[in-house]
């Protein structure tokens, strides 16, 4: 099954509980996006991956059209709710790989910790082909950083890793400093020859979270909903012992909004 098919069945399956704990964008990241078109008044707009809609809203409060392609029923449902107040919205249920846009109708494409999932091997020319001459590609993540959590934290953490799920375990390596996070799309976008221009913008995010909050963030992610109901289950119960028992009940997350901005050949 490819990564884009897994990706409803994995997420999907916990809508509600992404919704709320997955962390939101800044919205310097929306500026950036709006000013590097720069995106006229009447500019439509294609999100590849809406999810339940954290970044549509923001896009969507800015009076543009928007149409979302989202695979996952559930997540595009709590998307829809979410978006009602906005008519020039549409939350589409279907794979980026088998929605049937019209050629050159978009003046943005962007995705927000998605454009990963889409089948690598037709991803950046479809997004070529719905965009107009000169139009933008937006791919924005959350990346974690050299000071995303306290090295006392990330000690115990992974203490807990290694004795209840070893497979999700990992080293010491350090992770970048902000200034320098980056993935592989610094190539791979100019490399696939649709794109040039290509912009990269950072902003730290920090977020504050309960035990419960911190569990729920973690419960949402791939690696540990493929675990085992039970294991996954021990894995946040433990985790949340831990941060109420030797953190006093909150940690800190930093990670960096990472954007990169692109132009259609």
């Amino acid at each position: 099954m490819s990564k884009s098919r897994r990706r409803p069945l994995v997420h999907d399956q916990v809508a509600p509980l992404y919704d709320k704990a997955r962390p939101s964008y800044p919205a310097a990241l929306f500026d950036d996006i709006v000013s590097y078109g720069p995106l006229p008044e009447q500019a439509r707009l294609l999100e590849i991956g809406c999810g339940t809609g954290q970044a549509t809203l923001s896009l969507a409060e800015r009076g543009y059209a928007i149409d979302c392609v989202e695979p996952g029923a559930r997540m595009a449902a709590i998307a829809r709710a979410k978006l009602a107040d906005f008519p020039a919205v549409s939350v589409i249920c279907a794979d980026f790989e088998r929605f049937s846009g019209r050629p050159a109708s978009y003046d943005l494409l962007f995705s927000a910790t998605a454009f990963h999932w889409v089948d690598p091997t037709i991803r950046f020319q479809k997004a070529h082909d719905l965009l107009k001459r000169g139009g933008a590609l937006a791919l924005f993540w959350h990346r974690p950083t050299q000071t995303g959590i306290s090295r006392d934290f990330e000690g115990a953490l992974q203490a807990v890793y290694r004795r209840v799920a070893p497979e999700l375990a990992r080293g010491y390596e350090p992770a970048p400093r902000p200034d320098q996070v980056t993935t592989e799309y610094e190539t791979l976008i100019p490399a696939s020859g649709y794109f040039a221009e290509l912009a990269i913008r950072k902003h730290t995010v920090a977020t504050e979270y309960s035990a419960g909050a911190y569990a729920d963030l973690l419960g949402t992610f791939s690696d540990h909903r493929s675990l085992e109901p039970t294991k996954r289950t021990q894995l946040l119960s433990e985790i949340k012992h831990l941060i109420n028992a030797k953190f006093a009940g909150t940690v800190v997350r930093e990670t960096v909004a990472l954007l990169y901005l692109a132009r259609r050949e």
